[in-house]
């Protein structure tokens, strides 16, 4: 019997549109494809092959976007961590390589497409595209701040930058001196994203089987057979997008990514004078801290605001404080926010802060590593897998199809993360202080 795991007590889970009827796999099925994960990628993925003809099957553990796709802070980022010169010297190819320009351009044209996908799906997720603004929080930061800033701009992102009394009349908060903005950044209710794709991926021809975990797979022949409880799927291709809840399905694989937890609260609705001083033109915003910093207003007028937590599935009283701490922080002129709901999700971190593309055996591709851009990126993504499904060459993708990257002595990644996030706490205090 499939274990039935439930959507965390969240905003999202609260607010967001029904879902499309789905069950768990109860036959044996053959198709041409099998994606293993219903969030934002593994449904793209199934959409793209689905319109283009290929017999496609979706399976998950959970229900559409149980993991992060539905836990997620719904903003549409769409610029990652890293320089597009920075992003050249890892691959040791120059700036003006067209591996290098292909993945500039699968960065900044992932916003776009998201909201290019919603309307054409009629997907209702509270879609708005007003921009994402991401400011610095000390003196220490701004080299690379700025580093950051030049380097995307001149790559013709529509990102500029706000001197501190736009940034403070934009933001709501004078806890900041330096910032810009992307215009073309945003926000979507995630679990409703998730939901809309399912069902958009069901109208082109896709199947989904939820709370089927898929407990092993083994080839067979030229194929793949993929064992769940009570069922089991044969196909010639299978593409993993499991991310930040990647398994031991594949050995090897989930020693690439550290599952970083994200924790998020909900305030109670904002008064009238919130609403008009905080993020009033409905911007997006995210900090530089280690130990992010980032919030944003939601269709029902609340404040969504986030940080790194402990928890994933259960946070508790510390990780309720820490975002309390963090609102007390960011905007002590309304001691009166609080949070209403609270929730958390698994974040995937790869080695090189990049996004990755794996061929792990003949005909089995995976696509993980958002790093925190899992809104736009996985979107993105999953259009990516199913080029690659399609024509069995990465030559022409934008992130290329790499070894895979593990990280050294992965099994005690729990103590590292718990140990990185307890002193870049400290050094983002002291920072901030500085400044």
């Amino acid at each position: 019997m499939s274990i039935q795991l439930a959507l965390p007590d969240s905003l999202w889970a609260a607010t967001a549109v029904p879902g499309p009827a789905t069950s768990p796999l109860t036959e044996s099925l053959t198709t041409d494809a099998v994606i293993v994960g219903a969030g934002f990628s593994g449904l793209r993925t199934a959409l793209e092959l689905a319109k283009a003809g290929v017999s496609v099957c979706v399976v998950d553990a959970g229900d559409i976007g149980w993991g992060a796709s539905g836990r997620n802070g719904g903003q549409v980022n769409p610029i990652g961590h890293e320089t597009p010169a920075t992003i050249a010297k890892r691959w040791s190819l120059p700036l003006q390589h067209e591996q290098v320009q292909r993945y500039v351009d699968f960065t900044i044209s992932s916003a776009n497409g998201l909201f290019d996908l919603v309307r054409e799906h009629n997907i209702d997720c509270d879609a708005e595209q007003n921009g994402w603004i991401r400011a610095a929080h000390g003196k220490a930061v701004l080299p690379q701040f700025e580093k950051m800033f030049e380097g995307w701009q001149a790559t013709g992102t529509p990102i500029r930058m706000l001197d501190p009394s736009q940034l403070e009349q934009m933001s709501g908060t004078s806890a900041y001196k330096v910032g810009w903005v992307a215009d073309h950044g945003g926000s979507v209710q995630p679990l409703s994203y998730a939901r809309g794709l399912a069902r958009a991926a069901l109208n082109a021809g896709a199947k989904i089987f939820t709370h089927s975990k898929v407990n092993s797979m083994e080839r067979r022949g030229d194929s793949w057979r993929l064992h769940c409880a009570t069922g089991d799927i044969t196909a010639n291709t299978v593409v993993l997008c499991t991310n930040g809840y990647t398994d031991q399905l594949f050995k090897g694989l989930r020693e690439t990514v550290v599952p970083v937890v994200s924790i998020q609260g909900a305030t109670q609705p904002l008064s009238q004078g919130q609403l008009d001083s905080i993020l009033p033109q409905r911007h997006t915003f995210a900090d530089t801290r280690r130990v992010i910093f980032y919030f944003r207003k939601t269709a029902d007028n609340r404040l969504v605001f986030g940080s790194a937590g402990s928890n994933p599935n259960n946070p508790g009283a510390a990780d309720k404080q820490r975002l309390i701490t963090g609102l007390r922080t960011v905007f002590p002129q309304h001691p009166d926010l609080n949070i209403e709901y609270l929730w958390g999700g698994r974040i995937a971190v790869t080695r090189d802060h990049l996004p990755h593309i794996n061929e792990l055996a003949p005909g089995v591709v995976t696509g993980l590593g958002c790093n925190g851009r899992g809104v736009a990126m996985a979107t993105a993504m999953g259009k990516q897998l199913a080029t690659w499904v399609l024509q069995r060459d990465g030559a022409e993708l934008g992130v290329p199809v790499s070894p895979l990257l593990p990280f050294p002595l992965h099994q005690f990644h729990r103590i590292g993360v718990r140990t990185t996030v307890w002193w870049s706490a400290l050094r983002d205090q002291f920072e901030a202080r500085q400044s």
